[in-house]
């Protein structure tokens, strides 16, 4: 039900948005299929596409007007023009997503091979940390593994990469439908005593549109990816909306909630513990009517869980598991350049946020949201400025998407018929307004990195390249074949592999590593094949030129050690992406004969 305030009292307020979401799913299979009709002619599908589509986003707006006539609204005109482009770019994101989804290799990403080693280690119970000295843990949390493996468990395919990979877009669905709740319990925040028309109307395009928040080329790259990112930015979104919550119902059952939350966030990504510092501070600055007993109280159970939870986790897994997701993690260097730098990229979703209140806050009085609004950019800043740890801006998914609800919500705010006691202007004026909105709207659509090319990315070569690493294991142990990065090829045998890639390039990055075991494992001819990328290059995987002194690794290599033989590195045309660098040149490498 949704009240006379617009306000959604339940799940089926968001009704309306998932079945307008839904629509984009057969969407994106009739682009497959017009693709298929131009397998190698790449710019005829586009546009042939694009045609098709563009008949399509007319028919609901052409459908309003032949309804309404003269009576048309323009905003609702506008509203229903949005939300047909908003589903048809979220079915082209479908289509481009779902090569990478259903692709059987989990090199898609950095993170892909320790994400599916977790959830191998949890098949057979082997400790998800172990000694660095084996080289085989993951730096992450395991909370995000787990879930994902408990759901496909109950689907009845526990081992299948790609629905791993599609339990992630379920993720960031339900973030876009968290996401559509707190928008539309911040418009009532925002809009005190005013009634909100048509809040179907506003679910049924806010639900593909924070689809697109959350699965934004700029910030939020990698949520189709075998990552914690996806559960992460709905764990956050969450945690928002019980802010917000709170701050609208003054319920205090919901601070139980919020208490634990940040030990569960903990589990699925370390960073997501702040949670429980942001609630403190909001509690302390704006908690209406405060109270610094509550506030204690709250601030010493939040902490608590996270101790407690961290304190269990080492109970489990003991040194090796502080050493593995702190003592890495606190090592990696940050530049303050590299965080400006994407501060500066993510600008529109700093100018959404920063715009949308100061529409909704330019008032002598700016409201009960406007500690919330402040805990958004409050959470942006770091955000950002954490994100210099890193060469990606994947750090900023969940601040960029709660800049996405109150960009939703000023919208609903500046609508010139969102609220039935604010009498509009002329006829024109409606007019001009509606279209203004839709289309600075439509421009931020591209701006802010929701528009993909509806063509084939992923190049069909990435087959044959799985296809010759997977023929390097016929005839041998899978123990016995080390692959630099990539845990597909061990699933089948159960092997826990030592000596990976990633956990040592972390280590190795910031100068935390101990690479004795995997020194002493080549010297020892222990494995009786290699397979390692871009061994000649200074961006070896195992001995990179950014590392702050050389692990030995690549010398060791080099002396017992020799090329057998070389695997192709992906090839692709203009229209195709290369994902990352694990699609590069790998090298064979076996046993010197004494």
């Amino acid at each position: 039900m949704i009240d006379d305030m617009g306000n959604p009292s339940r799940l089926s307020g968001v009704a309306p948005g998932l079945a307008v979401f839904s629509l984009s799913i057969p969407a994106a299979f009739l682009i497959a299929y017009i693709n298929g009709l131009y397998p190698v002619q790449h710019e005829k599908a586009a546009l042939v596409v694009g045609a098709c589509f563009a008949v399509l986003a007319v028919i609901p707006p052409a459908g309003y007007l032949a309804l309404k006539g003269r009576s048309v609204d323009p905003m609702k005109l506008g509203l229903v023009v949005l939300a047909s482009v908003a589903t048809t770019l979220v079915s082209f994101y479908l289509y481009w997503a779902s090569h990478y989804t259903f692709f059987p290799a989990d090199i898609l990403l950095w993170s892909e091979s320790d994400f599916t080693n977790d959830i191998l280690k949890l098949t057979l119970g082997y400790p998800l940390y172990t000694d660095q000295v084996n080289n085989e843990s993951f730096v992450y949390t395991p909370g995000a593994q787990a879930l994902t493996y408990l759901l496909a468990r109950l689907l009845g395919n526990p081992l299948s990469i790609p629905l791993w990979r599609v339990i992630q877009l379920f993720y960031v669905l339900l973030a876009a439908v968290v996401s559509t709740l707190c928008c539309l319990r911040l418009t009532v925040l925002t809009l005190p005593g005013e009634k909100i028309q048509d809040p179907r109307l506003w679910s049924a395009f806010m639900v593909p549109v924070f689809f697109l928040f959350s699965s934004n080329s700029l910030t939020n790259p990698y949520v189709h990816n075998l990552h914690n990112d996806a559960l992460a930015l709905l764990l956050s979104v969450t945690a928002y909306w019980l802010l917000v919550e709170y701050t609208s119902s003054g319920d205090k059952r919901l601070l139980i909630v919020m208490a634990l939350l940040p030990a569960a966030g903990f589990l699925v990504k370390q960073s997501l513990a702040i949670w429980a510092g942001l609630y403190f501070l909001y509690l302390l600055l704006y908690d209406s009517p405060r109270s610094l007993v509550r506030t204690a109280t709250f601030g010493a159970f939040a902490f608590g869980a996270v101790g407690a939870t961290v304190g269990a986790s080492y109970l489990l897994w003991g040194d090796d598991f502080i050493y593995w997701v702190f003592t890495v993690m606190k090592h990696d260097p940050l530049s303050p350049l590299r965080s400006v730098s994407h501060m500066l990229t993510a600008w529109p979703f700093y100018a959404a946020g920063l715009v949308s209140g100061l529409v909704l806050f330019s008032g002598e009085k700016p409201g009960p949201a406007f500690g919330a609004w402040l805990l958004w950019l409050l959470i942006f800043a770091i955000e950002g400025y954490t994100s210099g740890i890193g060469w990606m801006l994947n750090h900023m998914g969940p601040g960029s998407l709660i800049a996405g609800i109150w960009l939703m919500t000023a919208l609903v705010r500046i609508s010139p018929t969102a609220v039935h006691s604010k009498e509009q202007g002329g006829v024109r004026q409606a007019w001009l307004h509606a279209g203004v909105v839709v289309i600075v709207v439509g421009l931020l659509f591209n701006g802010m990195g929701f528009v993909r090319v509806p063509v084939k990315h992923l190049s069909d070569d990435a087959y044959r390249y799985i296809g010759e690493i997977e023929k390097e294991f016929e005839g041998l142990e899978a123990d016995k074949v080390l692959l630099d990065v990539g845990t597909w090829v061990y699933l089948d045998s159960g092997t826990v592999m030592k000596d990976r890639a990633i956990p040592i390039g972390n280590r190795g990055y910031n100068g935390t590593g101990d690479f004795s075991g995997i020194i002493r494992r080549i010297r020892e001819k222990r494995y009786a094949k290699i397979l390692v990328r871009n061994l000649d290059a200074p961006i070896f995987l195992y001995d990179h030129w950014l590392w702050p002194r050389p692990s030995g690794i690549k010398e060791a290599l080099l002396e017992n050690y020799r090329e057998t033989g070389r695997i192709k590195p992906l090839e692709k045309k203009a229209h195709e992406e290369v994902p990352y660098l694990v699609f590069d040149e790998l090298t064979i490498l076996t046993p010197k004969s004494e």
